[in-house]
């Protein structure tokens, strides 16, 4: 974990991940153009996302399996890795334990993308799993970033304070 954590810790990395979470973040307009509306990973449970899947044609669900294997399998490693990346740079010897919420971001958000690939291909069963993924994803993302924020602040005051003396 420590060389993975030294990776994302390096300016380059926080640079690319940052151009690329902006970028992604941005693409997903034309996404939601392309499936008629709001896509499942913005429902946040299964009644919401259940509706919205009746609601699509199925030219539009196969849009969307496209979108959610391409997209939103590599938005999740950009903003997982630019928060873990923040909090690995400026957090220390607190870096092992601050970096939980982002990595678990990340894979809440991979099981969410399964479970709404399955449901998008037939299987509609399985989006009662958004009840509890969807949730914590966001939930773990906020945490993260408020970190990540937080980390960032500690960092600012404490080179302001070095540069002053």
């Amino acid at each position: 974990m420590t060389k993975l954590l030294d990776f994302l810790a390096r300016t380059p990395v926080i640079v690319f991940l940052l151009v690329a979470f902006v970028l992604l973040g941005a693409s997903f307009y034309f996404a939601e153009q392309a499936v008629g509306g709001p896509l499942l990973d913005m429902q946040m449970n299964s009644a919401d996302a259940f509706s919205r899947l009746e609601a699509m044609s199925s030219e539009q669900k196969h849009r969307h399996i496209i979108a959610t294997l391409t997209l939103d399998t590599f938005y999740p490693l950009t903003f997982g890795g630019l928060l873990a990346g923040i909090v690995a740079r400026f957090a220390a010897q607190y870096r092992r334990f601050l970096v939980i919420p982002a990595f678990v971001t990340v894979i809440a958000d991979f099981a969410e993308n399964f479970v709404q690939s399955l449901a998008l291909s037939g299987s509609t069963n399985l989006l009662v799993a958004k009840d509890i993924l969807t949730p914590l994803k966001f939930t773990s993302f906020i945490l993260a970033a408020i970190i990540a924020l937080l980390v960032l602040i500690f960092a600012l005051v404490k080179w302001t304070r070095r540069k002053r003396n």
